[in-house]
């Protein structure tokens, strides 16, 4: 592909090193096209490292999931040890870059206990203050920047076989437990990904007995997730909570043809209201997902790429990247750095 813009935009990009995590892997690859991008570490500890450049040597860094320090990893508690440490590493960010962009995936961390998702939204709001602009992967949000979530590796699957599929890290966040309890007896449900928490892996075995609900609790390769997701009959996302914005089991599903159920969210709403994508089935509730499976259309795997392809391919990534940094001027002459804060 021809690059659009500036071959030599520098582009700063946090978390860079991530080898596991396709969606970092083909946002680079998409910001390549825009200019040379730099890896950088998501680490308070790692900020040294960042001191080999000069200040505002970045024309822009684009940073993923630094809030997640915000919570205590225990006790999903507010850590103001995180918070401190997540302001000054958003300082030190704004000093070496002349614009900071903000991908923000969650309204608070996964992790975040139930009593302080509203303190730790209230945080991450006003930290937002400090960057450029803050960019999501849904278009629901009307204060901020639109950029479309990539398709991972595109390769749709023409052998469907029985079975359902919960696909990623199990945590009890994703309403796993309340699935297995509506899920029908006369289908076959696959529950794939490693988990942390025993007791509530045990507990959800015993909700599973008598159905024919399998679980794969281990980390998969590539070639056995996309074996399991691209041969489903539908790929199922229980999780409706305020903390996810978009799931990344969605396009991972979409990039191999695979039919989606989801629980509505703001996000499904926008998609449903706004793009003409095909394979996507939404239920208001869990208990309405027998329903959903029974009246699921058989769509061929291809017609579902093809349509998702329109919104999320790379080049449209790409552009949306190219679109946005065109409104930050930071192609052409170069522009001095903004203030530490914005309106």
């Amino acid at each position: 592909m021809k690059k659009i813009t500036d071959p030599q935009l520098k582009i700063g990009y946090v978390p860079g090193y991530a080898e596991a995590n396709a969606y970092v892997q083909r946002t680079q690859e998409a910001l390549a096209e825009l200019g040379q991008v730099y890896p950088l570490s998501p680490s308070t500890k790692s900020l040294w490292r960042l001191l080999k450049y000069r200040p505002g040597f970045f024309d822009v860094i684009i940073v993923n999931w630094l809030e997640y320090k915000t919570a205590n990893p225990r006790t999903g508690r507010l850590s103001m040890a995180g918070i401190l440490a997540y302001f000054v590493q958003i300082i030190f960010l704004r000093l070496m870059c002349r614009r900071l962009v903000y991908i923000r995936h969650n309204t608070y961390p996964h992790h975040a206990s139930s009593q302080s998702a509203t303190a730790l939204t209230k945080v991450i709001d006003l930290s937002e203050h400090l960057y450029s602009v803050t960019a999501t992967h849904s278009g629901h949000y009307a204060e901020k920047h639109y950029i479309p979530h990539p398709l991972y590796l595109e390769q749709s699957m023409c052998a469907k076989g029985p079975h359902f599929i919960v696909f990623g890290r199990v945590m009890p966040y994703k309403n796993i437990e309340q699935l297995i309890h509506q899920f029908p007896l006369d289908e076959q449900l696959v529950i794939a990904g490693p988990c942390d928490d025993q007791p509530y892996f045990r507990k959800l075995q015993t909700a599973a007995e008598g159905k024919q609900i399998t679980f794969i609790s281990r980390f998969l390769s590539e070639t056995e997730a996309r074996q399991l997701v691209g041969s489903a009959r539908g790929l199922i996302l229980s999780h409706a909570d305020n903390d996810m914005i978009v799931s990344g089991s969605f396009f991972y599903a979409l990039s191999l043809g695979t039919p989606v159920i989801a629980v509505k969210t703001p996000f499904f709403d926008w998609v449903q209201r706004e793009l003409d994508l095909q394979g996507l089935t939404l239920v208001d509730e869990l208990d309405s997902i027998g329903a959903a499976i029974k009246q699921q259309n058989d769509l061929p795997p291809e017609t579902i790429l093809s349509s998702a392809r329109k919104y999320f391919s790379m080049a449209t990534v790409t552009a949306c990247w190219d679109n946005l940094f065109r409104q930050l001027r930071l192609h052409g002459p170069a522009c001095p750095p903004e203030p530490l804060s914005r309106p």
